[in-house]
């Protein structure tokens, strides 16, 4: 017997950052993130994807998101579609942000069967620090680490 659907239910305010729903729901054609960014938390470099769009649904907050070097305020009720090449960050306002990103899935994808999440065509771009961050020694050595750790 086949199952015809998944069910999961996540407690937004112990999720810290991003997580993927992926496994939990056995998602196969659908990319899903759970974002909960705290209080002027914000991403610490920017990412665009080899071709999925993605469209972020602000659940509840308030904040921005920095487009292809352009800051757009966002806040709940807000739904924003971002094409696949636009790098993208977000960051939260004094309210917290809490977001769902949905992304359609191309053939083929997980390339990574083992991928923390169904599309792994992810591009980040480690040097492009978002304006929020721009300057802060702390987070240029973050990302200086984080990109080493993926080239290993």
């Amino acid at each position: 017997m086949s199952e015809k659907f998944t069910k999961a239910n996540f407690d937004f305010d112990k999720i810290k950052g991003l997580m993927s729903p992926r496994k939990k729901l056995k998602l196969e054609g659908v990319a899903l993130g759970i974002i909960n960014l705290f209080p002027e938390e914000g991403y610490t470099f920017t990412h665009s994807h080899r071709q999925q769009e993605e469209v972020y649904i602000i659940i509840n907050g308030n904040g921005v998101i920095y487009i292809d070097g352009e800051l757009i305020d966002v806040s709940k009720g807000d739904f924003i579609r971002i094409s696949h090449d636009a790098r993208r960050a977000l960051k939260a306002g004094e309210e917290g942000l809490q977001v769902i990103c949905a992304g359609g899935i191309p053939m083929g994808y997980p390339k990574n069967p083992d991928a923390r999440y169904l599309i792994d065509d992810g591009i980040p771009y480690y040097d492009e620090i978002p304006p929020w961050y721009e300057g802060n020694d702390v987070i240029i050595k973050k990302n200086s680490e984080l990109k080493k750790r993926m080239k290993k």
